[in-house]
């Protein structure tokens, strides 16, 4: 069954168009795999994702080569008149890249950018920490980018190691505030487990500068790292716990409950005939249930592989249903966990599981 997934995930790899993103997704792929990761993931399959070898190379390299040594500039607004006149707009702002002129953002006058170099800055001061593994650099606009804590994998079961990574999110567009959060990530199948929950998270508002907080980083990947045992221990309570066809009705009909709860399903247009919308007419529950096959054969039936075949979905396969292309697909998958609606899907699933 592995081995079958791995040839899928080849086949897939050589079926994109386009010939440059191939060899760069064939190369994130290895490099994932240098890492110990063991499938794909958006990481890998994104055109404007790097997967990092970051034992040989400085932050100032590495920002170099994925094209995050730029700062945003300030330019000067205008719009024509009836007579062709251009007159200036006083109340905003253009965000423009400094060597290719391109931009990236219209905000108001009293927004403030957090510039890359900032979090450069950021990330040199716990380089002793930390490594770099992959860059997300979407359009030069929102920018994700993950690093794995030194030190900090453990098994949950034998072959299955877990790993602590820190994910940095910020953005020139004004879609995300620059944040900081701590993930717990299975190598096996490139799945995020869940959010770490933290005390003091890290978020900055993009008129705030993230120097004035870099004192406080060092404490928190402590605090996490604590927590990142717990949650491992929490996964190997899950192994221990068996489930019935009724738990996994439980676990997906609360978990998905606003999306089919006081919905209804049209059966008939023309007489407007309909029925109450039930928890197995979403798209969702049918894809992680053909799922759930594989991961009670890996796993055996228990909460652990309901957890993993639930959050397998919003890691690699959630997407809109009319987008073909596989790079855009993994963009908005990345985007809904790192900074929107997956990761909290994915927490909740966590939770219904140990209350099982």
């Amino acid at each position: 069954m592995q081995n079958l997934e791995r040839v899928n995930q080849l086949n897939k790899m050589f079926s994109l168009e386009n010939t440059g993103s191939n060899f760069q997704r064939l190369d994130n792929q290895f490099a994932a795999e240098n890492a110990g990761y063991q499938n794909s993931s958006n990481e890998t399959i994104y055109k404007g994702s790097n997967f990092i070898n970051d034992s040989l190379k400085s932050v100032d390299e590495i920002f170099e080569e994925n094209g995050l040594n730029f700062e945003v500039v300030k330019r000067d607004l205008f719009f024509k008149n009836e007579s062709g006149e251009m007159i200036p707009i006083k109340n905003y702002q253009a965000f423009c890249h400094d060597t290719k002129d391109t931009c990236l953002n219209i905000p108001k006058l009293q927004y403030v950018p957090l510039q890359l170099s900032s979090i450069k800055y950021f990330i040199n001061s716990i380089r002793d920490k930390v490594l770099i593994e992959s860059i997300m650099n979407i359009e030069d606009k929102r920018f994700i980018i993950n690093l794995s804590i030194n030190d900090a994998i453990q098994d949950v079961k034998k072959d299955d190691p877990h790993k602590l990574r820190l994910v940095i999110v910020s953005s020139h567009d004004s879609s995300t505030s620059c944040h900081i959060s701590f993930f717990h990530t299975r190598m096996f199948c490139f799945n995020q487990m869940n959010s770490l929950k933290q005390s003091n998270p890290l978020v900055f508002k993009h008129t705030k500068s993230i120097r004035n907080n870099i004192e406080r980083i060092n404490s928190i990947i402590d605090w996490n790292r604590l927590q990142f045992t717990k949650s491992v221990n929490e996964y190997k309570e899950l192994i221990k716990k068996e489930i019935k066809q009724e738990d996994i009705k439980n676990v997906l009909e609360n978990l998905f409950y606003s999306k089919w709860h006081g919905q209804k399903v049209c059966l008939n247009r023309q007489t407007k005939e309909n029925r109450d919308k039930v928890y197995s007419d979403l798209i969702e529950v049918k894809k992680i249930k053909e799922r759930l096959e594989i991961e009670f054969e890996q796993n055996g039936r228990n909460a652990y592989s309901l957890h993993n075949g639930i959050n397998y979905y919003f890691n690699h396969e959630a997407a809109a249903q009319n987008i073909q292309d596989e790079s855009e697909k993994a963009r908005i998958r990345a985007e809904a966990i790192y900074f929107g609606k997956s990761i909290s899907y994915i927490n909740k699933s966590k939770e219904l599981c140990l209350s099982l």
